[in-house]
């Protein structure tokens, strides 16, 4: 009899522990400090997991605003296939208002415009990760999802100088997710992660302030395959006969840092 009067106590007891326990953790962030602190360790917990994949695909619906030469905004909407091979293989197609295609083999990068049928073709450096700051810094070509195909995607969307963090948590198509918003120079974005399950990006937001051409890109991601199986047949380029091959240009500031180094005249 002893005994069964105490088993109910202890039960009682370690409910209520595991009840503080569970408020404690689900506390909101009260500070800057915190919902930074949130916010990255959220941001890492979808690193983590994007990293641990050899392989994956992601679809993405893409709405773009871009600014025209007039100075005029016009919406561009794409929906992007993307496939990621780590170390050194990617390939993504768009279709929607625009159509193109991407190849990264480790060797060199090729675009291929089916809209003006022309391609460019370029050489790269040998992981992806130095492939796609190439890309950036060289030719000034890039994209808000080329930030979740590096090895570590919370090193290319976090700095030390980025603001901001956790702000609540929302409901995004009947899934409970954290709204994170961070800000960095010349750029602000928005994540929406679930709070349960695989911690995979189901939207995000990009604000860009000191770009003259894209103004703002919404992405919503669907159906991510973090075991997809891939030949390397999907990560040769294919380019359709009768396209016409130009030049990817540079920019200029790499190349008057290229002539410096050799001591010639621009």
């Amino acid at each position: 009899m002893a005994r069964q009067s105490r088993l109910p106590r202890e039960i009682v007891a370690a409910l209520v522990i595991a009840a503080f326990a569970a408020a404690c953790g689900a506390r909101q962030p009260q500070t800057d400090a915190e919902r930074l602190a949130r916010g990255r360790e959220i941001v890492e917990r979808m690193s983590t997991a994007l990293a641990g994949a050899k392989s994956f695909k992601v679809t993405t619906v893409e709405t773009r605003q871009e600014a025209g030469r007039a100075g005029t905004v016009r919406k561009v909407t794409l929906t992007r296939e993307t496939s990621v091979r780590r170390p050194d293989r990617l390939y993504s197609k768009a279709t929607g208002d625009r159509s193109n295609e991407t190849w990264y083999d480790g060797v060199g990068i090729t675009l291929v415009l089916h809209e003006a049928k022309v391609f460019g073709q370029g050489r790269a450096p040998e992981t992806l990760d130095k492939a796609l700051d190439a890309l950036d810094e060289r030719y000034g070509i890039s994209a808000p999802f080329s930030d979740y195909a590096y090895s570590s995607p919370a090193k290319a969307l976090l700095t030390d100088a980025t603001t901001g963090g956790w702000v609540k948590r929302e409901d995004d198509e009947g899934v409970e997710t954290d709204h994170l918003s961070f800000k960095d120079t010349g750029v602000q974005f928005d994540l929406w992660i679930p709070t349960k399950g695989d911690p995979l990006p189901r939207r995000a937001s990009t604000t860009f302030d000191s770009d003259r051409r894209l103004k703002r890109v919404d992405t919503t991601f669907r159906g991510w395959d973090l075991a997809p199986t891939f030949t390397d047949e999907q990560f040769k380029p294919v380019v359709p006969a009768g396209y016409e091959g130009v030049a990817i240009l540079q920019r200029a500031a790499v190349l008057r840092d290229a002539v410096a180094e050799r001591g010639a005249q621009p």
